[in-house]
């Protein structure tokens, strides 16, 4: 007989298994994960589950191998049957909550200026260029002499750069660097790649070390920098691509699947789609920016769709 997962119990588990296979895990934390394994039947179960999803199903059993030392042998009883779709579901979990405990320690030893989640910013620079950043965004500044150098370390950033044809001023992120003399542009580090959508003015992108390749962007033009490539130029879409910045979020024959990967940049977290053909219901509307949890009920009571909160940071749809 099936039974569901307790949602707090996962998010106990997961954030466990995160934390004991740190490189910093102290005795007193394996203490009292032991004393949390030993509370409850559903504990042990969760905790094993998550230890089999992530392939290694001896490491409950080496815990509780090393539980001895300490007084307590908690059992280990049959474990529970889930629900298929949950697997991935949890895999989900676990790398969103592993990549979250890594990156904003990286990125907030290196930025200069950034925006918490939900939030927007405005940067005034020191050469008069001015950077808004959007929603869990950072940069790295670099203003002195004849450098003008902004890195992207993350999210997504507007720049109005002051002209100054003695001074370029040039943009990095992760696959991109962009370069320019005056004009308003943005600068998404999306996952696949980095995408560049010049407002008005001239831009020269390319991959880093490859200036002879250049691409050239003017008005209303955008193009997506992969691993080892550029994309095609493309007409920017100046709505959607825009819209943060007034506070809103424009779609525009857009499927939902986009849409609520936008919303979850407010996030943080991620959302599971139980039904792949919901991903590509096509939509149109405007959504004020406000608390991700807020937006995603306006999609849910609009469009009638069935959303479940796994976790504060796993939203199911379907």
């Amino acid at each position: 007989m099936e039974s569901e997962i307790e949602d707090g119990i996962d998010e106990q588990a997961v954030a466990w298994f995160v934390r004991l296979r740190a490189d910093n895990v102290s005795g007193q934390d394996e203490t009292l994960f032991l004393e949390w394994l030993e509370q409850a039947e559903t504990h042990r179960s969760a905790f094993y589950e998550i230890c089999l999803l992530w392939g290694d199903p001896d490491f409950l059993h080496c815990l509780i191998g090393n539980a001895k030392k300490h007084g307590i042998a908690p059992s280990l009883k049959k474990k529970r049957y889930i629900e298929a779709w949950r697997y991935p579901v949890l895999v989900a979990a676990l790398v969103v909550l592993a990549v979250g405990v890594a990156r904003p320690l990286r990125v907030a030893l290196k930025a200069d200026y950034s925006s918490a989640l939900g939030e927007r910013k405005t940067v005034k620079l020191a050469d008069g260029s001015t950077v808004m950043l959007n929603t869990g965004s950072a940069i790295a500044v670099e203003i002195a002499g004849e450098q003008r150098m902004v890195e992207l370390l993350q999210g997504e950033a507007y720049f109005d750069v002051k002209p100054d044809p003695n001074r370029p001023f040039i943009v990095r992120a992760d696959r991109s660097t962009t370069r320019v003399l005056g004009t308003h542009f943005f600068v998404d580090r999306q996952t696949d790649g980095d995408r560049i959508s010049v407002l008005s003015g001239r831009v020269e992108v390319s991959e880093p070390r490859r200036w002879k390749e250049a691409l050239v962007l003017r008005d209303r033009e955008a193009v997506t920098v992969y691993d080892n490539a550029i994309g095609q130029p493309q007409t920017m879409n100046s709505a959607l691509s825009t819209s943060w910045i007034g506070g809103y979020l424009v779609y525009e024959n857009e499927t939902l699947e986009n849409v609520m990967r936008q919303i979850n940049r407010y996030h943080a977290g991620t959302v599971y789609f139980k039904d792949d053909d919901l991903r590509q219901i096509r939509i149109n509307g405007r959504l004020k920016i406000r608390r991700s949890r807020e937006m995603f009920d306006v999609l849910r009571l609009s469009m009638a769709l069935k959303m479940t909160y796994l976790t504060d940071w796993l939203v199911i749809v379907g």
